[in-house]
């Protein structure tokens, strides 16, 4: 058969056909039925996780995450206010794929000779023969949505809890559903692309030089999932800042922190102040007290960059466990 022609059957009269691989449409010489030809997509799962955190809720977690800080303002319940929000659903592939790696390859492997005293003078490094097999299995989270969103790519998701998509309680809580711009074989192909770059550097972690790898990478499961996020812009004073919150378990993806002056007028006062330790501990390394000037040198550095570091600090992100 040609490779450019297809064997169809009629879905009218059964009859055995031959068309074009092009040909989208077509009609029976038997029953003359015309019928348009559709490409088959492949199915997959398609999940959500449900809203479980209202926006007062959010609220809430956002101010207890908010307190955890050093130098916010006090009575944050009373003076946070939530200017405008978005609830946004964000795709996400969960891709599980299985490999089985086998590899040959060249390790280095040094020969140590002409010893003196304790130790060696000469050492020679030379290549053997190696090989091995990598086995595992391992589960990807691919973000699909269209404006990359640097806090959401990076953000520890959880699964649990996910039940079938359903569009009508999304509307419901008039929230956006932000499509996938990836389809499922895309997904399958990243996912494989993952797994072989993890095998690849576990080889080179065991030799220094690849002859052959052979593969046989497989998807296991492959679903598409949406995670509901809140978009909040909330004010406290006269200054705004922004978070992003999940709204399924309530967790922190980021928050700007909002700083009493009070407090920043002392962080900058204190880094200042062991800077000056710093240049002062300078001049006595200068001096005859060495020593002295060292150690003065050594924890006022300490002290002013940790002093910067966490009390400028603008935004807050929640430790994964």
């Amino acid at each position: 058969m040609n490779k450019n022609i297809k064997k169809i059957t009629c879905p009218q009269c059964s009859a055995p056909l031959e068309i074009e691989d092009t040909q989208t449409v077509f009609t029976c010489p038997y029953c003359q039925f015309t019928s348009k030809i559709e490409e088959k997509k492949e199915k997959f799962e398609h999940y959500m996780l449900p809203v479980k955190y209202n926006i007062l809720d959010i609220r809430k977690e956002l101010i207890g995450d908010l307190m955890k800080n050093p130098g916010v303002p006090d009575n944050l319940h009373n003076k946070l206010k939530i200017v405008e929000y978005e609830l946004k659903f964000i795709p996400y592939w969960i891709i599980s794929v299985h490999n089985h790696t086998e590899y040959t390859g060249e390790g280095e492997y040094a020969t140590y000779y002409d010893r003196f005293k304790s130790g060696w003078r000469k050492i020679r490094f030379h290549l053997k023969p190696e090989q091995g097999v990598f086995d595992d299995e391992r589960e990807f989270t691919i973000y699909a949505a269209k404006e990359i969103d640097k806090d959401l790519l990076n953000f520890q998701i959880s699964t649990r809890g996910k039940r079938y998509f359903q569009r009508q309680e999304i509307e419901e809580e008039q929230a956006v559903i932000e499509p996938s711009i990836i389809n499922v074989e895309q997904a399958k192909l990243q996912g494989i692309t993952l797994i072989r770059e993890i095998h690849k550097g576990l080889i080179l972690k065991e030799i220094a030089r690849i002859n052959q790898v052979v593969d046989n990478p497989e998807v296991t499961s492959v679903f598409l999932l949406h995670i509901p996020f809140y978009f909040i812009k909330f004010k406290v004073g006269r200054r705004y800042y922004q978070a992003k919150m999940e709204a399924n378990t309530g967790r922190t993806v980021v928050t700007q922190i909002p700083k009493k002056i009070t407090y920043t007028l002392q962080v900058v006062f204190l880094g200042v102040f062991f800077i000056l330790v710093a240049l002062l501990s300078i001049i006595l390394l200068l001096s005859k007290i060495s020593p002295v000037g060292l150690f003065l040198l050594m924890t006022s550095s300490m002290f002013s960059i940790r002093t910067f570091q966490v009390g400028l600090r603008r935004r807050y992100k929640e430790k994964e466990d």
